[in-house]
């Protein structure tokens, strides 16, 4: 009779398993929609928690290491290690806009006004280079260097208005970014100093709601999850700063203009996983061609060169180690995560892989005979 059960409880589970699967494949927009509502209506407990995983390391660094033998309560020492942490933080963020706006502003106001030479230079070139071609050059002959200009800047206008709507759109858009991330800074306040309280109430609750085998399970799955988190933002971190230190290095010794803020912006974009890095590859071509249209193409290969090092070297020994996820769930987990969230869901979706990705080994591993 007992068998009987279990094979009902079986077949039961896998009948819910492919009902619940069908559904939703075929709600996925519903699905979307209400990720886009939660989305909104979480970040700033999302931006609280993503704050507090990139705080709570070194902040455990100066409680342990650099207060440890100071006389003081534990409370206290916490608090002095959030508030030195802070100002790490705050000061490296200010260093990064500090080097990144007042350039781009520059690039932009330049770029405006050196555009019409631009054009001209490259069809000045493309003329040179197809002189053997007649067809081909009269074709460049006909160019019209303004008429390009004015539909360059219409299709940017009209690309602006149409994604922004309008000003208010525009400015309750960056209201609503500050509130957010504002909101998002204290509650990572809150969470780092009251971690301690928060895990415990939370393991209590647990384990007074659910039997004790679930309980388990569920702290042992919380726990990867928090490991998870923390080491990919570790790592991410680790890589953003080795990879804009080698293109900053690289590019002072090639006299590439704006080393230092291209740098940072391939450093820091570089902590998306996939795709950060192409972003800054396109923000350093527009500032390089501004400059010298000509080391576009030394930048490019320096790029590729570069991203070849950084993929085979330094990634899998540097984040390899502390994720472990295979290429292949890194892009189911970029590409789910980017078109259900954005770049928060990018790079939510990397770390909840992970735990993924080991749970079903382990699964896999304890269903396996012991022979094989």
């Amino acid at each position: 009779m007992n068998f009987f059960n279990k094979e009902l409880k079986k077949t039961m589970f896998l009948i819910f398993f492919g009902i619940l699967t069908w559904w939703l494949f075929s709600n996925i927009k519903v699905l979307r929609n209400i990720f886009v509502i939660l989305k909104h209506a979480l970040s700033p407990l999302i931006i609280g928690l993503i704050i507090s995983f990139i705080l709570n390391r070194p902040m455990m660094f100066f409680e342990r290491n650099l207060l440890k033998n100071i006389s003081m309560k534990s409370k206290y020492k916490k608090i002095v290690s959030l508030f030195l942490t802070l100002i790490i933080f705050i000061l490296t963020i200010s260093l990064i806009l500090l080097a990144i706006i007042p350039s781009l502003i520059d690039t932009g106001v330049e770029l405006k006004e050196k555009f019409p030479e631009y054009l001209s230079s490259i069809k000045e070139y493309i003329e040179n280079s197809s002189i053997r071609y007649s067809k081909f050059n009269d074709w460049i002959q006909n160019i019209d260097v303004n008429s390009i200009k004015d539909g360059v800047t219409d299709f940017i206008k009209g690309g602006l208005f149409n994604w922004l709507g309008s000003t208010f759109s525009i400015a309750s858009s960056i209201f609503g970014s500050i509130v957010s991330f504002s909101l998002g800074f204290v509650f990572s306040i809150y969470f780092l100093l009251q971690k301690d309280q928060i895990i415990v109430g939370l393991k209590e609750f647990i384990y007074a709601v659910f039997p004790l085998s679930v309980s388990d399970r569920i702290i042992y799955i919380g726990t990867l999850t928090n490991n998870a988190f923390s080491d990919f933002l570790l790592g991410q971190s680790l890589e953003a700063v080795i990879l804009g230190t080698l293109f900053f290095i690289t590019m002072l010794i090639f006299k590439f203009p704006y080393s230092t803020m291209i740098s940072i912006v391939i450093g820091v974009f570089s902590f998306i996983p996939l795709i950060g890095a192409f972003v800054g590859l396109f923000v350093g071509i527009i500032l390089i061609f501004v400059e010298s249209p000509k080391l576009v193409g030394l930048f490019i290969i320096l790029f590729l060169v570069l991203q070849q090092i950084e993929g085979n070297f330094i990634y899998p020994r540097v984040v390899g180690k502390f994720s472990g996820l295979s290429p292949l769930w890194t892009l189911i987990a970029v590409t789910l995560g980017g078109s259900l969230m954005g770049i928060v869901g990018i790079i939510l979706f990397v770390p909840l892989f992970v735990v993924i990705q080991k749970l079903l080994n382990e699964f896999v591993d304890n269903r396996l005979p012991n022979n094989l």
